[in-house]
């Protein structure tokens, strides 16, 4: 039998004990990459299901223009969406958080100031958390528990800390790129090929393509079978599962 001894891993970190092990024991690339996700805290980036139900996520960092032309465009096609505010955001355009609330959104926060998480000790991911929430409960009474990292960036240390603190960390699968400014029609094959039972999106608000190729999108869908509600109806309450690629299963 081998041994593998403290001072032995501490020495190699975490991804060196993998490693070692697959040279040791001959451990296959499935294993390994079980392996690697057990360290790791992941966010949920899609969600198993049967049916053909998506959910839309849209982020808020940048300006309120399109706000309302996105919010006439989700009433014509009966669709709720989940915004995920910026606090700074909220702080430059609390017309537009409560428009957000009055017409029926999820609200999740996207950060107090949208600075890369990664970056941050612990005080100051629960600053940022903490702030964005206030913002977020000041103008509309709801307190927001979905939290998406600025930037898609994020490690053990603000997955868990968020956790702590009874939030749920989102990612996505489907990104529409509308942050690049691609032409409508690029954005729109893209979201339509990728989209798949239990799949979260990316959008931004204030860009100026994302009104148009997020109402095609959703009628291409939708014609294909697909229904769409918020991110908290899609995920699974705990007890859950995630796998390597973040998909979320029910049951532990």
């Amino acid at each position: 039998m081998y041994r593998v001894t403290r001072g032995w891993t501490a020495a190699l970190g975490a991804g060196g004990v993998i490693f070692a092990l697959v040279v040791v024991l001959g451990i296959g690339s499935r294993a390994v990459g079980a392996l690697a996700a057990a360290q790791r805290q992941l966010p949920i980036y899609s969600v198993e299901t049967s049916e053909k139900r998506a959910a839309i996520g849209i982020n808020c960092a940048w300006d309120d223009s399109g706000i309302d032309e996105i919010l006439a465009l989700l009433k014509e096609r009966g669709v709720k969406a989940t915004f995920f505010l910026v606090g700074e955001w909220c702080e430059k355009y609390p017309q537009a958080v409560q428009k957000l609330a009055q017409a029926g959104h999820e609200l999740g926060s996207h950060s107090q100031t949208h600075r890369d998480m990664t970056q941050l000790n612990r005080e100051e991911i629960v600053q940022e958390l903490e702030c964005s929430a206030e913002q977020i409960q000041s103008l509309t009474g709801r307190e927001p528990r979905l939290f998406r990292p600025p930037s898609g960036s994020y490690n053990n240390l603000v997955i868990s800390t968020a956790r702590e603190l009874g939030w749920e960390a989102i990612q996505w699968d489907v990104d529409s790129l509308d942050w690049k400014e691609p032409p409508v029609e690029e954005m729109v094959e893209r979201v339509c090929k990728k989209c798949r039972p239990g799949s979260i999106f990316l959008w931004h608000a204030g860009k100026p393509n994302t009104p148009a190729a997020l109402a095609q999108s959703l009628d291409q869908l939708q014609a294909e079978g697909y229904t769409f509600c918020t991110v908290g109806e899609l995920i699974y309450s705990a007890p859950y599962r995630l796998d390597h690629t973040g998909r979320q299963f029910p049951g532990a």
